[in-house]
């Protein structure tokens, strides 16, 4: 077989009717093309036959072991995946744009120099602007028109496989929260721009299924927000990131998170043995994310 341009990369855990429906989509959406492979990474602990699902796509390969390892797991699917560009893609988010492997190769071929494209969401039953779904700083950028941006939201993102090769792929600490700002750190550090396109539109359920608590979540994201920047904020947007943002946090979780917990989990973090270094951003990864109109202690 030849290489395939995409792969396809579902992460799934407990969501197997909405997984169906995604999978249906696609398939309908991929129809009889050849140019793909889908991954598909189960994180559930018990197998599940989904051959009735599966059969309808050119090329399927299933990664399962048993065992829950959160967002990481992600990294499998990279490491199997053949494809030039690789498209992950979370087990309830819809893709709406039929011809999305097209507009990822179009824009992909444009610049070699981008390494990811991030889309625009919306939220089922959301009519609020969702400022978590915006991959920028700047919570009020037009969102209609694309932009070169420094960071990209989960749900859907496409990736060149070169780039994800060099930066490596998400950072196995972290098991659920804000992996995705975590790796445009290294990406854009690394030289690589970051393309949103709305031409790609996509809706998540955000199903609560799989889901923790929202309190421990929150906790969780402060925890892995301060990890962060102790690795990736150069002086002194780190100690200013570590003043302002808790309190930020706690603003935007309207009081539902564990501020002692995070904190916690940060110090248990930097205490491991072996973890990651601190490898701040370099001044041309910051004259990129201000060119951006981004803000770095964000």
């Amino acid at each position: 077989m030849t290489r395939p341009r995409f792969s396809i990369i579902v992460l799934t855990y407990a969501r197997e009717a909405i997984l169906a429906e995604t999978l249906a989509r696609l398939a309908d959406y991929l129809g009889d093309r050849s140019d793909y492979e889908l991954i598909l990474v189960d994180n559930n602990p018990e197998p599940h036959d989904r051959s009735g699902l599966l059969d309808r796509f050119a090329c399927v390969k299933v990664l399962w072991d048993g065992v829950n390892k959160g967002v990481a797991a992600r990294n499998l699917g990279f490491d199997a995946a053949a494809g030039e560009y690789l498209i992950l893609l979370d087990d309830d988010v819809f893709v709406e744009t039929r011809d999305f492997l097209d507009v990822v190769a179009q824009r992909m071929d444009a610049d070699p120099a981008i390494g990811a494209v991030t889309i625009a969401k919306h939220v089922r039953g959301e009519t609020r602007r969702r400022v978590d779904l915006i991959p920028h700083t700047d919570k009020n950028v037009d969102l209609t028109q694309p932009f070169e941006t420094f960071r990209f939201v989960g749900g859907f993102v496409a990736f060149r496989a070169d780039a994800l090769r060099e930066t490596g792929g998400f950072l196995p600490d972290f098991f659920y929260g804000l992996e995705e700002v975590e790796l445009s750190y290294r990406m854009v550090n690394r030289g690589w721009k970051i393309l949103y396109d709305p031409a790609i539109v996509c809706e998540e359920l955000e199903h609560p299924a799989g889901r923790r608590p929202k309190r421990d979540v929150q906790a969780e994201r402060l925890a892995n927000k301060l990890i962060i920047s102790f690795l990736h904020m150069p002086s002194p947007y780190v100690w200013i990131n570590y003043l302002l943002f808790p309190p930020y946090a706690f603003y935007r979780a309207e009081g539902d998170i564990d501020l002692m917990r995070a904190f916690r989990q940060f110090f248990a973090w930097l205490g491991k043995p072996g973890r990651r270094r601190r490898d701040p951003i370099d001044a041309r990864a910051r004259s990129y994310i201000r060119a951006c109109g981004g803000s770095l202690w964000r």
